[in-house]
């Protein structure tokens, strides 16, 4: 499927929100700025095999569940969940903090997705603070 252009380097549509405090982050992932790679997971490129380094910088610091929240729910979240799992870690993600694009289909193709893979399907009154 091809997007729209869309978070574009450079541009204000990949800016962060103003109101956000990127100064107080550890680390910030880029991903999607390889031209001949499309790019849905925060742990791999579509190609599978061209990794973006957060998997290892998550063990480096001893994380082994995940929460995941964000776009689009049915590709991004669902490629990102996917590869979490395979990479070993507990994963569970946010549907309410999420939104999906649900073109034929995909939302609930993506549930089932993750369902099978193991990914918890949670809301955010689930979670204890």
């Amino acid at each position: 499927m091809l997007w729209p252009d869309h978070c574009v380097q450079c541009t204000q549509g990949a800016e962060f929100h103003p109101s956000f405090e990127a100064r107080n982050s550890e680390l910030i992932l880029r991903k999607g700025f390889r031209p001949a790679i499309n790019s849905y997971s925060a742990f791999f490129e579509n190609d599978k095999t061209t990794a973006t380094g957060l998997s290892g910088y998550l063990r480096t610091r001893g994380f082994d569940r995940l929460y995941l929240v964000g776009l689009a729910l049915d590709f991004c979240v669902l490629y990102s969940a996917l590869d979490g799992r395979r990479e070993g870690f507990a994963v569970h993600v946010i549907e309410d903090a999420c939104r999906a694009i649900d073109v034929d289909g995909s939302l609930a193709d993506a549930q089932r997705q993750m369902d099978q893979a193991g990914a918890t399907r949670i809301r955010s009154a689930d979670l204890e603070c």
